[in-house]
């Protein structure tokens, strides 16, 4: 069987301009290799409550045997634990692993340096601007990478001899008070506004350019900003903000080369790729407007209404999930909602086959888990429940897990998949494999609530068969006899009105009463452990024989009684027969050393004269007088020769 040669992708969040462009440069780079790539995605960082506490489960999708290598985005992952738990797991796997970070890598690094960038800008200012006074406005939410920005700033304000201080540097920590405390100090160096301040990103050179002019400042006439990032935001100001450009198309190819010169054993690959300044303005550049900051305002007008339509189709998605409670049905609802994830040609919805498993203490009080036959890794079996391929919904089937998809699929496909987990805490579903148009990755945020919503749907499924199960336990305990399995006389009287609802599909009603002969024999002699066993022996042959229709039950102590109802006068004594020939069969097979043996009485009425319980009570009592005749007309045999 064909298989293509694949690589994976190992990245935290699943949208956003970053990770987009480093997937594509990724996927065409591998394609150009011919190489297959499956992107497998977390939205670590995004502070989802419950929704993130599984998000490692990511690990158990793969078949590393179908991988040849691995790139591994570590600077992505926000939570230290998650991304040094996936590295810990990408290690055991053995296999050629370039790792792209900014910090001390685990793997071969591709760098994308985007820190000295800072001071680039800062000669500018220095060089073409004339500035003296310059300051950092930093982060204190991305400490780390903030104050390598800021400590390349610094040596080149040494290196030019100009005068810095504590005062120029201020780690802020992105709220308008903070801001506007940041703009004060600045201002208080020389008593006068600095000649420009460089700041960590364009989200901080955003919150500064407000700051600044709701206390009248005009940029870059009294002061020049620069942000880093080159996000269409700074893009929309007048005049455009001055920043930096991340190659991060250019960062994924080069993971890519490398990665390959690794497998073949070649050492001559580019470690670090530089970021580049755009000098839009806000520096004191001159700039005129262009069709470039046009299309930064339809990018941003159009992520407005794309957000907007995102929240709206999440809350619509999210209510008609809500009432859902079988999977069938789930499925169903879901197909409709996949035409909103833009430019998608592939989904594939798949599950472990223990997905909606119970926890242990609710096996333990039901009993739900005794019959099931037990596997040593269920999650090697994973169900197709929902795929759609170019708009057609693709047949449900069950596939072993030695491939991402079943083979009819996988096999010499050219898509490159994203694959994002489904799980709930510490339970896990399975995951989510999306592929896009001719390989252009164009996923955004509305993916997070599309799969959210997936996975608060498979745990509202889970919730219902749990609820399910423990009403039904409840039941039982109410409307059966533990002993014996039957229903105890409040069972019996809710079934008998249900039964006397529907006779009149039926011509006669029959009723039977057994009684289990010698029971205080049986207890006096061998104990009531004996004498409980001998009852659920009893309770098994009524559970065994008697027909789907009939209601049968322990009265309690040594009586049962049983409505079954038919169409002929011979069923009652065929009932009993099958009862004495059944507990004839238990006594050969039994070590005991005592017979399990009953008593058996019967009456039978027309339906029509059966009109509510009194007439069926009547037909007990004459059933009831039948046993005890017959009980003493018996010889009874209940010690073994």
């Amino acid at each position: 069987m064909y298989h293509k040669k694949k690589i994976a992708l190992f990245l935290s969040h699943i949208y956003g301009i970053y990770q987009r462009n480093l997937c594509q440069g990724i996927v065409s780079r591998a394609a150009y290799y011919g190489y297959n790539t499956e992107i497998y995605t977390t939205s670590d960082g995004e502070n989802l409550g419950d929704y993130s506490l599984g998000e490692a489960s990511i690990l158990k999708i793969p078949n590393w045997q179908d991988i040849e290598g691995i790139v591994f985005a570590s600077g992505t992952y926000t939570d230290d634990g998650l991304r040094n738990h996936i590295c810990g797991a990408l290690k055991k796997t053995g296999l050629t692993v370039v790792e792209i970070t900014e910090s001390e890598p685990t793997f071969p690094r591709i760098a994308l340096e985007n820190n000295l960038t800072a001071g680039t800008l800062t000669a500018h200012m220095i060089d073409v601007h004339n500035a003296k006074n310059i300051c950092y406005l930093g982060c204190s939410k991305e400490a780390d990478c903030s104050l390598r920005r800021q400590k390349a700033f610094l040596s080149v304000m040494r290196q030019h001899a100009l005068p810095v201080s504590e005062a120029n540097c201020y780690a802020c920590a992105e709220t308008p008070e903070d801001y506007q405390k940041a703009l004060e100090q600045f201002c208080s160096i020389n008593g006068n506004p600095p000649d420009a301040i460089l700041c960590y990103n364009d989200r901080i050179a955003l919150g500064l350019y407000l700051a600044a002019s709701r206390a009248g400042y005009r940029i870059p006439e009294d002061f020049g900003i620069t942000g880093c990032d080159n996000t269409p935001e700074g893009q929309n100001l007048i005049p455009p903000l001055t920043t930096v450009t991340f190659p991060t198309y250019q960062v994924g190819a080069a993971s890519v080369d490398a990665l390959f010169a690794i497998l073949q054993k070649k050492t001559d690959y580019a470690t670090t790729v530089f970021a580049e300044p755009v000098y839009g303005g806000s520096c004191g550049c001159s700039y005129r407007p262009s069709s470039t900051n046009l299309s930064y305002i339809c990018q941003q007008t159009d992520q407005i209404i794309q957000m907007e339509h995102s929240t709206f189709r999440s809350i619509h998605m999210s209510t008609a999930f809500s009432h859902i409670t079988d999977i069938e049905t789930g499925m169903d609802a879901l197909e409709k909602y996949i035409g909103d994830i833009e430019h998608c040609s592939e989904f594939y919805l798949c599950l472990y086959s223990d997905w909606d498993r119970l926890t242990d203490p609710i096996l333990e009080l039901t009993g739900d888990g005794s019959d099931e036959e037990t596997q040593d890794d269920p999650s090697n079996t994973v169900l197709l429940e929902l795929g759609m391929k170019n708009g057609r919904r693709l047949p449900s089937c069950s596939f072993e897990k030695n491939t991402l998809l079943p083979a009819f699929l996988n096999d010499a496909s050219d898509a490159a998949y994203i694959v994002s987990p489904l799980f709930f805490e510490s339970q896990s579903f399975g995951y989510v494999v999306i592929a896009f148009q001719d390989n252009q990755m164009a996923f955004s945020f509305s993916l997070v609530p599309f799969i959210v919503n997936i996975t608060q749907l498979l745990a509202n499924i889970c919730d219902n068969k749990r609820t399910h199960i423990l009403t039904r336990h409840l039941e039982d305990l109410y409307l059966r006899d533990m002993l014996t399995g039957l229903y105890n006389r409040y069972g019996f009287d809710q079934h008998e009105q249900a039964l006397l609802r529907e006779l009149g599909s039926y011509q006669y009603l029959h009723v039977l009463v057994f009684d289990l002969d010698e029971l205080k024999t049986i207890n006096d002699l061998f104990g009531h452990e004996a004498g409980d066993f001998a009852l659920k022996a009893i309770g098994q042959a009524l559970l065994s024989t008697a027909p789907a229709d009939a209601v049968c039950s322990r009265f309690g102590g040594d009586e049962f009684y049983c409505l079954l109802p038919g169409s002929n006068t011979r069923q009652p004594e065929e009932f009993s027969n099958q009862i004495t020939q059944y507990l004839d069969h238990f006594n050969k097979l039994s070590s005991k050393p005592y017979n399990v043996s009953v008593s058996c009485g019967y009456a039978t009425a027309e339906t029509a004269q059966c009109h509510d319980s009194h007439d069926v009570q009547v037909l007990f009592e004459t059933a009831d007088q039948n046993m005890y005749a017959f009980k003493k007309s018996k010889e009874k045999h209940i010690l073994k020769a």
